[in-house]
């Protein structure tokens, strides 16, 4: 008997450590999801019954407070954040503002931002995730194609659950951006500029079905909706230098200019994007950039000279940059319609 006494009681103790389990307090947040589930799948005609787990913070952060130092190294590169930034605290920082999310088909509320009020609305936008799976959403595994199947992911949950919830609704707009927030509203925008489509695509057809049936390729058709009804591609530009080869988007493109220059001068030199080809490597980076015409080719490169002259110094044809931001030393050279940045590192 007391050996039995002796298990129980151990698995008593690892549950309560594991920070994934159901405390006193947490009676409350069950039943308000059992009646948020209720009524999502009445709205949905579904008969979604995920399981539900509560979690605390420290819970999240040490599942995923993880990060690849070369995701950290592009942000420094691409001059969204500062040298000395410490990317580990950011990325905790973000975990820790997690109120719910899915996960391997159950559902995971952190008990610690638990807010009565918006409850419901955060397990409808959750649930809206789980019904999404049907459609298989894919992207082409570029930053800009997996940005912009976050939109249609984000902005279709973002509005059906303010939908079932009753409350009203309307498109956002983009906050300012600056140095200082750069980093943090691009990782916002597929929140805003997915919901915003979102809604266009609602108010055409009275659901989102069509968006997660037919979704867009590209950030360019997220942000500007009139080119994903008339699915407007891009060019597809090509790039013979070694690295990790990518595709950055007009969401990047207006990020990168907006963190040091005016937004309206960020948001018409980034308008123009007609695709591009990016790669970074351990002594720089290079991004080719296509524009729809030669006068969008220079709107940008205007602007890509402004900010550099603002945060270096020219040298021999390159823009040099020290003191805040990675030391490297950039050119900008034009030709017809396409722009390209060449990046090289510089040793400290």
């Amino acid at each position: 008997m007391r050996k039995w006494l002796a298990v129980f009681f151990l698995l008593i103790l690892v549950v309560s450590l594991s920070g994934c389990t159901f405390l006193d307090g947490d009676r409350e947040i069950k039943q308000a999801y059992e009646d948020a589930l209720k009524t999502f799948n009445e709205f949905r005609g579904t008969d979604l019954n995920p399981p539900l787990e509560v979690v605390d913070t420290k819970w999240v952060v040490e599942r995923w407070g993880s990060y690849q130092p070369k995701e950290e190294l592009f942000y420094k590169a691409m001059l969204l954040l500062p040298a000395n930034y410490t990317f580990e605290k950011a990325k905790e920082h973000d975990l820790a503002s997690f109120v719910a999310f899915t996960w391997e088909g159950k559902i995971y509320v952190v008990r610690d931002n638990y807010d009565p009020k918006t409850f419901k609305r955060t397990i409808y936008h959750e649930l809206e995730h789980l019904y999404q799976e049907k459609f298989n959403l894919t992207s082409d595994g570029t930053f800009d194609g997996e940005k912009a199947k976050a939109s249609t992911i984000e902005g279709d949950a973002k509005l059906i659950s303010r939908i079932i919830a009753g409350e009203s609704y309307e498109k956002e707009r983009q906050s300012e951006v600056s140095e200082e927030n750069a980093y943090f509203l691009l990782g916002y925008a597929p929140y805003l500029y997915g919901f915003n489509l979102a809604i266009e695509v609602y108010n055409r057809t009275g659901d989102t079905k069509e968006m997660l049936e037919n979704p867009p390729v590209s950030m360019e058709q997220v942000m500007h909706p009139e080119k994903y009804f008339v699915h407007e591609g891009f060019e597809q530009v090509s790039l013979n230098v070694p690295g990790d080869k990518n595709r950055l988007g007009e969401l990047f493109l207006f990020f990168f200019l907006a963190a040091h220059v005016d937004d309206v001068i960020a948001r018409v030199a980034a308008e123009g994007w007609n695709g591009d080809a990016y790669a970074l490597n351990e002594t720089g980076w290079t991004w080719k950039i296509a524009f729809d015409s030669e006068k969008d080719a220079n709107e940008f490169t205007y602007a890509c000279i402004n900010m550099l002259d603002k945060l270096g110094s020219k040298e021999d044809g390159y823009y040099v940059l020290e003191g805040k931001y990675l030391p490297q030393k950039i050119k900008v050279v034009r030709e017809g319609n396409t722009v390209t940045l060449i990046s090289h590192f510089l040793e400290v």
